[in-house]
């Protein structure tokens, strides 16, 4: 009798040190594999409009110095100049480019129409690699256009030059290809075309341009980071437009910030105890936010949009951590690799069930910041009219705005369970 009391007690510790292997298992997936930028393609706008800022000593020559270098850094670049003929490679490597810069005229290639610039760009952000594309992002219809009607820039920029931009972009985001403007001014001393393509010569004036950066949004949004942060002078307004799609995968973690009476089964939160006795009740998940744009994954953001509804209860967010700001030194080996996966951790309170079981809908709504309109002009013939200003960037960004903010689009939707 006593041997077969012990035989069974060996095989009820045995089953349960295995059962435990299997649910760790099951509970904690391994890592994804991080993807990695590949190529560098560097797209400089050389029309004559842009040479006003290569003449004489201008931020605009060196931020793409400093730009060109930084990039090259990071990964290999390979680099080219693009007006309204197929772009141009540019031989000699990025030191031999910069000099160019300080010493050769490299303005005078014809305009071209931007839609077609973006898509020339575009087409080598493929795969892992990212393009980066500098230009004064100015809309225009062709010369033979401007000159048959004047205004044509001006009483058609918000259709037909909108949509076009709308059009290339809303084929960038069906492929998953992000991008992120970065703003900066430079003196400009130079020949300046205004909507109707009337030159004036301009010495010193500021005048804005745009850095791009696209590819995939998953690898856009760390590798403008890591640009901005080595850069001399960086840039004074960033806006980034996404294509990964909305975030539907989350971990429960099962004892980070856990408070009140619950269990974590299978991410869900089950075995909760509700009453005025009972402790209130708080779980945390972790998101891997990395392929959103930074904005939205700014704290603020996240407090301000992300919404939380239960169909049978009371939930809110109570808190919003980076990865890097929790401490680990008490976590279980197990959580610990949960938090690796992701990037942010969200602890959320549930004030109260209605019933037994509850569905909590996360949804993290997309939304853009609008600084654009305020360098925006439709009449650049006067100083005043365009100091610090591009014409038409208004258009030029709402088609790529457009192209992404579609509908109901989010970055985030996500349901998680919660029984009592």
């Amino acid at each position: 009798m006593r041997y077969s009391v012990c035989l069974m007690a060996l095989f009820l510790l045995f089953s349960a040190c295995g059962g435990g292997k299997k649910r760790d298992k099951k509970e904690v997936a391994a890592p994804a594999k991080t993807e990695s930028v590949g190529t560098v393609h560097f797209f400089l706008e050389t029309s004559a409009s842009m040479g006003g800022y290569l003449k004489g000593g201008t931020t605009f020559k060196d931020v793409v110095a400093d730009v060109v270098t930084k990039a090259n850094q990071i990964r290999p670049t390979s680099l080219y100049t693009i007006s309204g003929k197929a772009p141009q490679p540019v031989t000699g490597g990025v030191n031999s480019f910069v000099a160019q810069l300080a010493t050769t005229p490299l303005a005078t290639g014809k305009s071209s129409e931007m839609h077609q610039i973006f898509k020339q760009v575009g087409s080598k952000a493929t795969g892992n690699d990212l393009a980066i594309f500098v230009s004064d992002c100015i809309l225009s219809f062709p010369d033979a256009d401007i000159k048959s009607n004047p205004e044509v820039n001006r009483s058609d920029a918000s259709s037909t030059l909108k949509n076009n931009i709308y059009d290339q972009f809303a084929s960038f985001s069906k492929q998953g290809i992000g991008a992120t403007v970065l703003a900066y001014t430079s003196p400009f001393n130079g020949t300046y075309y205004t909507y109707q393509n009337q030159k004036q010569k301009l010495a010193g004036e500021q005048r804005p341009f745009y850095i791009w950066v696209i590819g995939k949004q998953k690898l856009v949004g760390p590798f403008v980071q890591q640009l901005i942060d080595g850069l001399t002078t960086p840039p004074i307004k960033r806006l980034d437009f996404g294509a990964a799609g909305a975030l539907n995968r989350y971990d429960l973690f099962f004892a980070l910030n856990k408070k009140g009476d619950w269990r974590a089964d299978h991410n869900n939160v089950t075995n909760i105890r509700m009453g005025r006795k009972a402790q209130p009740v708080e779980f945390a998940i972790g998101l891997n936010m990395s392929g959103l744009p930074d904005y939205a994954q700014a704290e603020a953001y996240l407090k301000s949009n992300l919404a939380a509804t239960a169909d049978n209860g009371a939930v809110k967010l109570v808190s919003v951590q980076r990865k890097d700001a929790v401490k680990t030194d008490r976590m279980s080996d197990r959580e610990q690799k949960l938090l690796s996966q992701n990037t942010h951790v969200l602890t959320f309170r549930v004030d109260n069930l209605f019933a037994d079981a509850a569905m909590l809908t996360l949804k993290l709504p997309v939304r853009f910041d609008t600084w654009y309109t305020t360098w925006s002009t439709m009449d650049d013939r006067t100083e005043a009219g365009r100091k610090n200003k591009t014409f038409a960037l208004e258009h030029l960004m709402t088609g790529v705005r457009e192209a992404y903010q579609t509908g109901g689009n989010e970055f985030a939707n996500l349901t998680i369970q919660l029984k009592k």
